[in-house]
Order: C-alpha cells, then sequence, then structure tokens
C-alpha cells in the first residue's frame, strides 16, 4: 500500500503521519510538492505510484480569500483537476477534505451531503469548486466535508483563543456562528475506517452535537481553567472581510450508519483532547 500525503506540515496531515505505517507513507511539505503547480504534481504522482492520495493541502485563510481568489482557487481548486488526470494511471483513491462552508447558513437545520451547496464567501467558493472538479473528473474518490478542525497546530480557533488570551482579560466571542468543533485525531480515525472500508462519494465527516463560537469558547476556557471573560457578540460587531454562514452544522448520520461507528460529541472529544494536550497549548 503507497500512500502520497500532501500538505505535511499542517495540523491533520500530522495526525495522518502519526497514524499511517511510515514504510508505506509517502508525505510531502509545501516545500516539497506545491500543489498548484500541475508538473511537481504530475512528477510527484509518477514517482509514488500511489494506491492512495491524501490531500491535507489547502488555503484556509477565510479572510484573505476575499482579495486572494485566485491564490485561494490555485490550492483548493484546480489541483483536483491535477490529481485525477495523473492518478487515472495508477488506479488511485484520492482522499479530499472539504468544509461546511459551502453552505450559505439558511437552512436551520443540520446539512446533508444531498443538500445544495452555496456558499456566501470566496473560501467556500474555491472548495466547493475543489470538490466539482474532482467529482468531474474522477469516480474513485472521497470528499470528507469536516467544520472547525482543530489539532496540533498554531492556525485553529483554540490556540488563537488562548493567543488572545495572553493580551487580554476579556475576549468578545459570536454567538451566531454555529457548526460542529473536529478534533483532528477524531476525524483521521474515521476517515481511515473509511478508506479501508473502500467507501467512495461525498461524505459529512463530524462528532455529534452542534455549538457557537461563543460556547466553544467558552469550554475550552473551563477545562484549560484560563481566568478570562468571555463576553457574547454577533459576527457584524467584527466586520470581517468575509461573511460566515450563521448556521452552517453537518448533519454525521450517514457516515456513522455506513461505518457502523459510535461518534461522540463534540464536547466530549474536545475533553479529551484539551486534556491529553494540555502542554502543548502551553508552548
Amino acid at each position: 500500500m503507497r500512500i502520497l500525503l500532501t500538505g505535511a506540515d499542517g495540523q491533520l496531515a500530522k495526525e495522518f503521519i502519526k497514524n499511517i505505517n511510515p514504510v508505506d507513507l509517502y508525505s510531502f511539505s509545501k516545500e516539497k510538492l506545491d500543489i498548484s503547480v500541475e508538473k511537481d504534481v504530475r512528477e510527484s504522482i509518477r514517482y509514488v505510484k500511489p494506491d492512495i492520495l491524501i490531500n491535507c493541502a489547502a488555503y484556509n485563510d477565510v479572510d484573505r480569500a476575499e482579495s486572494e481568489f485566485d491564490i485561494a482557487s490555485s490550492i483548493n481548486s484546480k489541483p483536483l483537476i491535477y490529481f485525477s488526470k495523473y492518478c487515472y494511471e495508477y488506479k488511485t483513491k484520492i482522499i479530499h477534505f472539504s468544509t461546511d462552508y459551502v453552505f450559505d447558513g439558511n437552512k436551520k437545520e443540520l446539512y446533508r451531503e444531498t443538500d445544495n451547496p452555496n456558499p456566501i464567501n470566496n473560501y467556500g467558493r474555491t472548495k466547493l469548486e475543489g470538490e466539482e472538479n474532482l467529482k468531474d473528473n474522477y469516480e474513485n474518490y472521497i470528499i470528507f466535508r469536516v467544520s472547525w478542525v482543530y489539532g496540533e497546530g498554531k492556525q485553529n480557533f483554540i490556540s488563537k483563543l488562548l493567543k488572545w488570551s495572553k493580551n487580554s482579560n476579556k475576549l468578545k466571542i459570536s454567538t451566531d456562528e454555529i457548526s460542529i468543533p473536529n478534533s483532528t485525531s477524531f476525524i483521521v480515525g474515521a476517515a481511515m475506517k473509511a478508506i479501508n472500508n473502500d467507501l467512495t462519494g461525498v461524505m459529512n465527516l463530524v462528532s455529534s452535537n452542534w455549538t457557537s463560537r461563543y460556547n466553544w469558547a467558552k469550554r475550552v476556557i473551563e477545562i484549560l481553567k484560563i481566568n478570562i471573560e468571555i463576553e457574547e457578540a454577533k459576527q457584524k460587531d467584527f466586520n470581517l472581510p468575509a461573511k460566515r454562514p450563521f448556521f452552517s452544522a453537518l448533519n454525521n448520520e450517514n457516515i456513522r450508519k455506513t461505518l457502523g461507528i459510535e461518534i461522540k460529541t463534540w464536547d466530549e472529544y474536545l475533553n479529551e483532547f484539551l486534556n491529553r494536550k494540555k502542554e502543548f497549548f502551553y508552548d
């Protein structure tokens, strides 16, 4: 089994690396494989001849994507055409990660895989384009839609929250942005089961229950026993370049029933992660 993994420096990729036999794994950081360059993609795939390609490379700066659409598209969208083109020869299964931001947040209930996407920001648009490029050009793939990912990285909400807490004794967090936090350990564990069961198609990969940014922040502060006040706010109070869906929580029923697995609540996974990784956040 030969596995090619992109975006090796990211928090999701690092979790995959911990869970894959190194004998099988060919992991590439951006410095070794820039997926926006077709020639680099072609050469890497032809070198590895992968049975599985796990694409963890992504442009995730939601606000900067509003002014850098072409750059975001060159990472989130166009490479899926390159992967499809050069993986065909080796019958490679392509594993790709998308987002709840492909939805506009107007449904008011959990989004299913069959709901029609309608992104309201450029980040979501580029991720939806990536989905469509893969679906239009390839058959053997899994697209996992995830949300609010956190792990051993500095570019997730938990790390940012703790950084902000060092410079202030009071933080304002939005109550009207609702989705589902997900640890990389949960995502990778379920994704590997789906891969091993040779699943295909689009699948929501999220923990159970949903919450607001505000309540998520409150739980992080409570678990880590940080003395700081969290105040309620609205998205409009921050005047950010990119709009966020008000409610973009995903329904995990499909993957849960297909794999026959139990999926715990976001709060349970958060407790497990923070109690296991407290030292990481105080580095």
